[in-house]
C-alpha cells in the first residue's frame, strides 16, 4: 500500500480535517474565555485605557504586582468595579505612621488622605495582619480610592472578580484611553475605576 500524497501541493484530507479540527477547539477556547471573562468601562481618569477583561482566577492564589478588578463594598455605592493592583498578601503586616503614611511589612505603600476629592473625610486602614483569603489592593494614583481607607479596607478573594488585561484602543468607533477627565470628578462624577 503506497502512502497518500498532496497532488499538485494540496494537503490530504486527513491533514485538512486536523487543521481544522484544530482550529474549531481554539475558537470555542476563545469564546469560552470571552464568556467567562467579563469586560469592564474604565470610569476613571487616573488609568489609561478605556475598559479592561476580568479574566478568570482559575483558584490560583494572587501574587504581588498582579492587576485585578473588584467589587468595592457596597457602602461605597459604586456603579462599577474598582482597578487596582495586589501590595498585600495574607500575612503580611500593614502599619500606618507619622502623616497617614501606610506601611506593608515597613514599605512605604502610599499617604491616606484626609478627604477624598468630593470632600468627605476618609479614615486610615487600621494596622494589623492582613487574615487569610484578603489582600490589600492599591493603585499608585494619589487620589486612588484603595485599600488605605477604612472603607475599602483589605478585600476579600470573594469580592475579586477576576485579573484586568487592558483592552487595547479602538479610535474608530471612540474607544481610546480613559472615557472620563479629572474635570468629572469635579462635576459630582464618581471615577472609581483606577481611582
Amino acid at each position: 500500500m503506497t502512502a497518500e500524497r498532496p497532488i499538485f501541493g494540496l494537503k490530504t484530507a486527513a491533514s485538512r480535517r486536523r487543521r481544522i479540527g484544530l482550529g474549531v477547539m481554539i475558537a470555542l477556547a476563545a469564546l469560552w474565555l470571552a464568556a467567562a471573562s467579563r469586560v469592564h468601562v474604565n470610569a476613571s481618569w487616573s488609568d489609561g485605557a478605556w475598559g479592561y477583561a476580568a479574566l478568570p482566577l482559575f483558584g490560583a492564589e494572587l501574587r504581588l504586582g498582579e492587576r485585578v478588578l473588584f467589587e468595592p463594598p457596597d457602602a461605597v455605592n459604586s456603579r462599577v468595579p474598582y482597578l487596582k493592583t495586589v501590595r498585600g498578601l495574607p500575612g503580611m503586616t500593614v502599619t500606618v505612621g507619622p502623616g497617614r503614611t501606610v506601611f506593608i511589612d515597613g514599605e512605604p505603600v502610599g499617604r491616606a488622605k484626609t478627604h477624598a476629592l468630593d470632600g468627605r473625610p476618609l479614615e486610615a486602614i487600621a494596622p494589623g495582619v492582613i487574615p487569610p483569603g484578603h489582600y490589600f489592593l492599591h493603585a499608585g494614583h494619589p487620589d486612588s480610592h484603595d485599600s488605605r481607607y477604612a472603607e475599602i479596607g483589605l478585600v476579600p478573594r470573594s469580592r475579586i472578580l477576576g485579573r484586568a488585561a487592558a483592552l487595547p484602543d479602538l479610535p474608530w468607533i471612540g474607544l481610546k484611553g480613559p472615557l472620563v477627565g479629572p474635570e468629572d470628578t469635579q462635576s459630582g462624577a464618581k471615577p472609581e475605576v483606577g481611582r
